[in-house]
């Protein structure tokens, strides 16, 4: 099946084109699906406009809107089209709503399935002499965009200005199940959205219906095989000269294997977190310089900073003025070294009480041995310290006491002696 686009009968020749590239006007677009015979089963609404007939009434009287010169060539040329399943371009003169006839270029892919057969018809139709005297678009590059629209890996789309779906390319019906006349329609590819997703979608793809700011998101569809997978869903508006958005181009790009790698590191990210702040250490990591990016919630707790004064070396902040200068020393050899580092010293709390802390850190490395970060953790020893200190304070008083014992034994000895002896 063909559609055209009308001119004055009188006129014996097809209009001179332009190639002037310019935005085109939203009526210069008219598109029809057919199924695989060749019936007409959708009309855009600027085909019935353009017409003044109905859907029903250019399914079966589509015909005799074509010139009657251009009948029999129409006719040969799309049963032609019909039979080798291959894409069309014709050119002939249709009859308008005002019995004008205009001459149009009519522009035919066949969308297969699976099976590689042909499902349905996709046609497109540009009235050329709208498009000479609008300098909008060559027609050309809209045949150039069909081309381009089944050949790129995305899933390709077009709607009008208020967001009813005119086109979607191929890849589109390969990965819904849904044909064209399915998809048509100002919301109905809402419905292959995952259930959590369709809300938020609507929200933005309004928002940029309303502001005609630049569609981004991301959601997922369902396939044929009712699995879900993540797209990246784009959109521009196109504009007339008058600034007006006359339809959207969108595509949808399949990003699943990606966020996929993306939701197993942040569930990597999370397990990691949960960890690391339910540790009774604190905890932390320093870059291959040894200036510390990242530290857990325990230490912020304990010491009552923020994560602003922390960062790169503010942990000297929190050490004992007695030993900043040794503890750091032996820190930035630990780095010059690429070995283990560990220490023990004081750390000042939140409340001013400095607390004695044993600290480590080991170093990670790649794959080439470099090393590439620190991880280090300060365990509170504060009473194992305060238990040692006592312990050999007990031993310093039982030693002393035992030597006391001792000299008053070899005292009582000399005095026995001396009586003995006298």
């Amino acid at each position: 099946m063909a559609f055209a686009n009308s001119e004055n009968p009188n006129s014996p020749s097809r209009p001179e084109e332009t190639h002037q590239p310019v935005t085109t006007p939203a009526s210069t677009l008219l598109l029809g699906i057919a199924d695989a015979a060749g019936n007409v089963v959708y009309v855009s609404s600027e085909l019935l406009a353009f017409t003044g007939l109905t859907l029903q009434q250019i399914a079966t009287e589509w015909a005799a809107q074509v010139h009657p010169d251009d009948v029999a060539r129409t006719a040969t040329q799309w049963q032609q089209a019909l039979a080798a399943r291959q894409a069309y371009q014709i050119e002939f003169r249709f009859r308008r709503f005002d019995g004008q006839y205009r001459w149009v270029r009519s522009m035919g892919y066949p969308q297969l399935n699976e099976h590689n057969q042909v499902q349905q018809w996709v046609i497109n139709m540009v009235d050329v002499e709208q498009l000479r005297q609008s300098h909008s678009e060559s027609i050309g590059s809209w045949a150039d965009f069909n081309s381009l629209a089944e050949l790129i890996p995305q899933l390709v789309w077009t709607t009008d200005a208020t967001g009813f779906h005119t086109y979607f390319n191929q890849r589109w019906t390969d990965f819904t199940g849904y044909t064209l006349a399915d998809s048509v329609g100002p919301d109905m590819w809402n419905n292959l959205l995952h259930p959590d997703d369709q809300a938020r979608a609507r929200q933005v793809w309004g928002h940029s219906l309303a502001t005609g700011d630049f569609y981004e998101i991301e959601y997922r569809f369902k396939s044929r095989q009712n699995d879900y997978r993540w797209f990246l869903g784009q959109a521009v508006p196109v504009r007339n000269e008058a600034g007006e958005i006359i339809k959207w181009f969108g595509t949808c790009t399949d990003i699943h294997d990606q966020k996929m790698q993306e939701l197993a590191l942040r569930k990597r990210e999370q397990d990691f977190m949960t960890l690391a702040n339910a540790i009774p250490q604190l905890a932390w990591m320093a870059d291959e310089t040894g200036a510390v990016v990242w530290y857990n919630d325990r230490w912020f707790r304990f010491t009552g900073t923020t994560h602003e004064e922390m960062m790169g070396w503010g942990w000297q902040k929190v050490m004992h003025p007695d030993r900043v200068d040794e503890i750091t020393n032996g820190w930035k050899q630990a780095l010059l070294d690429g070995e283990k580092w560990e220490d023990t010293f004081p750390l000042r709390r939140h409340d001013g009480e400095f607390r004695w802390f044993l600290s480590r850190a080991l170093p990670v490395r790649d794959e080439e041995g470099r090393i590439v970060r620190w991880c280090g953790t300060n365990t509170d020893v504060t009473e194992q310290k305060q238990l040692q200190e006592q312990l050999e304070r007990a031993y310093s008083d039982l030693e002393a006491k035992v030597i006391f014992r001792t000299l008053d034994l070899e005292r009582e000895v000399q005095e026995l002696r001396q009586r003995i002896g006298e």
